[in-house]
């Protein structure tokens, strides 16, 4: 039994990131990491996931489900997935050497997200810092999904909000609401793995009193309406959870979605809309979108049902 993780890397065309993305979380959570690089040339592959499994009685066989399943991505994928690869590393160096590639970042107008293993800025500063552990290289904050979404959510959140964050990880855009000025935070993830590290965020920013952490989360279900719900997860996640996003918001209320690659962006505007949602904008960073809806009073299919029974209320 190895005492190293097992790290697998699988290249593909970003079309494809959203499927090993569904598939890598079911199988690892959230130890899996995205390196996105410019294309630069046709038949290049510009995005590389990487899989992480850890040490254990367990390794093997997650070992093989993870490669089976990237095989069975890979014929489904016509071209889109490449063939992965494999190496063993050392926990306490997987656990460090990345941190040397993350630094204080800049995000948005207000924002600025600081590694926790840094000086912390001093203040007066003309930035909110968010100190940020994700205990591994998953959730730095660093990633252009969360870029956009940390962009979006400082200029969609008005003070006094109540917010929802579903897909919450390192806690890092439920953090930043209550540093923006909501007076309640709900952040939801699945994975039980994402509890302790984004518990140890919220209080390393001093925000745990405002931000009730439901980890690992079965229902989306807030004992308050939000005017605000935030995900930043995938596509197909968002196509899947419309009904809970419509059933978290207060009537006329906004609803940011990341984590969507172009190619996606029709399925999940096409999904929004029988239940009321118009896309105000959509922001891009690389292969990314972040798509800004906000809810209309009447869905299209209540609306469209009273247009044939011509009942309006009267």
């Amino acid at each position: 039994m190895s005492s190293r993780w097992a790290a697998i890397s699988v290249p593909m065309k970003p079309e494809a990131l959203d499927d090993v993305s569904v598939a890598l979380q079911r199988l690892v959570g959230r130890a899996f990491a995205v390196e996105t690089r410019p294309r630069s040339a046709e038949g290049d592959w510009p995005v590389t996931a990487h899989a992480y499994v850890a040490p254990g009685e367990r390794q093997e066989a997650a070992r093989h489900e993870v490669l089976r399943a990237l095989a069975m991505l890979r014929v489904a994928g016509d071209g889109m997935v490449g063939a992965p690869t494999e190496r063993f590393v050392d926990a306490e160096a997987l656990r460090t050497s990345w941190r040397a590639y993350y630094g204080p970042l800049a995000v948005g107008r207000r924002l600025l997200i600081v590694p926790a293993w840094l000086d912390r800025p001093r203040q007066p500063h003309d930035r909110i810092p968010i100190i940020l552990d994700s205990a591994m290289a998953f959730g730095t904050g660093h990633h252009p999904t969360t870029r956009l979404a940390l962009a979006a959510l400082e200029t969609a959140l008005q003070p006094g909000d109540v917010v929802a964050d579903v897909g919450t990880g390192s806690g890092v855009l439920a953090i930043a609401a209550a540093k923006l000025g909501a007076s309640r935070v709900y952040a939801f993830d699945r994975d039980p793995e994402a509890g302790p590290t984004a518990a140890a965020n919220l209080r390393r920013n001093g925000v745990a009193d405002r931000i009730e952490l439901s980890i690992p989360s079965s229902t989306l279900a807030a004992p308050e309406p939000a005017a605000l719900v935030v995900a930043n997860i995938v596509a197909s996640v968002h196509v899947k959870l419309m009904p809970d996003y419509a059933g978290l918001l207060r009537p006329a209320g906004r609803l940011l979605l990341g984590g969507v690659i172009n190619a996606r962006v029709d399925e999940v505007v096409a999904a929004a809309k029988p239940f009321g949602f118009r896309p105000q904008a959509i922001a891009a960073d690389e292969e990314w979108r972040l798509l800004d809806f906000t809810e209309a009073s009447v869905p299209d299919s209540i609306g469209s049902a009273e247009a044939a029974t011509g009942d309006r209320g009267q």
